[in-house]
């Protein structure tokens, strides 16, 4: 009896142990690995595929033509995905997100701070997702006859986000499969729906389509597109570990955030850019809803099938981020559980959805999304590259015993790598105002706000760090920093 209880105990130790590395506060061991490259592929697609990609696509029809829309999507995507996914590698190799590592170049009061911002900032997208779930289910309703009430319109979108955080709640095992069912069938869709567009129109009007845009000069849209596509990747730099920390490789779990955005999510933004100029050819008005571009494009039976699946992907890209931010929250408020966390993501999402104005500001939300996101990404990149050359101290990232006051800095915030933040956020505003769409340094804004931003602090957070004292003060107490 005393040997089965000590098997029981230890067994239960051993899923508590198993649970907090998976939920957010230790390290991933190995043996503990749960995804190939497919399976974290087909989780960051999931992530990426929802009808927010068809709001981009149709957002960047309004900028510039089809064949500018085409590269600018996929290679300015996978350009900076290339780029800014590098860090992922120390999420895999060390099994730990990479607000963990954030601890040493921004201090834990720090990371505790720009972990709330994002929130704020970054959240809304899931918001969009349940904006866009409760319209495509508003019009497949109105395809069967059923005319809905304006209210619905909310509770639909409160349902999404629901059922989304039913299915965080399950965990990483309910997520995978979501995703492997999901995933392969929306890419199916997503097939057919590029067919019904084409088909639906003269291949050549989609191929030469180039909007009426109301500036003089013709670079700037395009310039403007190129942002939007940065932007839109470089949002998704907040929870672009927690994926990967779970993966077998540091290949695979690299190549799965690179592939699965920026082709799975560059290929459905495309998507809705040609359904949305197919339906100005059709209907005399660009939009942006997949269900009332399928509802009038394709045949009802097809629409349908389609329809249900386009509707469904937003539950899964809200179940994808509401673990993603509950793991989030989770590292930097290690008191509170995980689903404590993702039950007040829900509430957030459910205040965004009552407001109901996200997606009437979605350009302005993408690069002010973006300010914050570029210089964090940035100096994230530079720390673990050029500064701590790939090394950290693990025990006192975690406030073990012994290590608590190795990266405390000042009160908790390293404000060398806190400064880095405010000069890059500065450094995008001063050249582009995302409200107003004014530019303010033309020479600067041909590298994109958000390329810029992320170049410049970069250099500066780097350049610091060559400073004998303020390299000294970067290091923490327990120096780990390369001579």
């Amino acid at each position: 009896m005393k040997n089965d209880t000590a098997v029981k105990n230890n067994s239960a130790k051993n899923s508590a142990v198993e649970r907090e590395a998976m939920f957010g506060v230790l390290p991933v061991k190995k043996a503990e690995r749960l995804y190939g490259f497919m399976d974290a592929f087909l989780v960051l697609s999931g992530y990426c595929i929802a009808t927010w990609s068809y709001t981009q696509g149709s957002y960047l029809a309004t900028l510039v033509g089809f064949k500018q829309l085409l590269i600018g999507a996929f290679l300015g995507a996978i350009l900076m995905l290339v780029i800014y996914q590098l860090p992922v590698i120390l999420s895999v190799r060390f099994g730990i997100d990479i607000w963990v590592w954030l601890r040493s170049a921004l201090g834990p009061v720090g990371v505790l701070v720009m972990t709330l911002a994002i929130i704020v900032i970054n959240y809304p997208w899931y918001a969009v997702c349940a904006d866009l779930f409760a319209s495509s289910m508003a019009n497949l309703a109105n395809l069967a006859g059923i005319g809905l009430p304006p209210a619905s319109h909310v509770l639909l979108g409160i349902f999404c986000v629901a059922l989304g955080t039913f299915i965080a709640y399950k965990g990483l095992s309910a997520i995978t499969w979501t995703t492997r069912i999901l995933v392969p069938l929306l890419l199916l869709v997503g097939v057919f729906v590029v067919i019904v567009g084409f088909s639906s129109v003269p291949f050549d009007y989609i191929m030469s389509y180039r909007p009426k845009t109301p500036f003089k000069n013709n670079i700037i849209p395009y310039i403007m597109s190129v942002e939007a596509n940065f932007a839109f990747v470089i949002t998704l730099v907040g929870g672009m570990a927690e994926i990967p920390r779970v993966a077998k490789t540091e290949r695979g779990g690299y190549w799965a955030g690179v592939l699965g955005q920026g082709l799975s999510g560059s290929f459905f933004v495309v998507v809705g850019a040609v359904m949305a100029i197919a339906m100005q050819y059709t209907c005399g008005k660009m939009i942006d809803d997949p269900t009332l571009m399928l509802a009038t494009l394709a045949s009802p039976l097809l629409a349908l099938c389609s329809l249900l699946l386009v509707a469904f992907a937003n539950i899964g890209t809200q179940a994808v981020g509401a673990y993603i931010y509950g793991v989030m929250l989770r590292s930097a408020f290690r008191k509170i559980g995980y689903n404590t966390h993702i039950v007040i993501l829900a509430l957030y999402g459910i205040l965004l959805c009552i407001w109901g104005k996200v997606v009437d500001y979605f350009g302005a939300f993408l690069t002010v999304s973006a300010c914050i996101y570029a210089p964090l990404a940035a100096v994230l990149f530079a720390d673990f590259f050029f500064v701590r050359r790939q090394k950290i101290d693990l025990r006192a990232a975690y406030g073990m015993k012994g290590h608590e006051g190795v990266y405390r800095f000042t009160k908790g915030v390293n404000l060398v790598g806190m400064a880095a933040v405010v000069f890059g956020v500065a450094v995008s505003l001063a050249i582009y105002n995302p409200v107003t769409c004014d530019v303010h340094i033309p020479f600067l804004f041909y590298l994109t706000p958000t390329g810029a931003s992320f170049l410049a602090t970069m250099i500066f957070y780097t350049g610091l760090s060559f400073v004998p004292p303020i390299k000294k003060y970067m290091a923490g107490k327990n120096p780990v920093l390369s001579a």
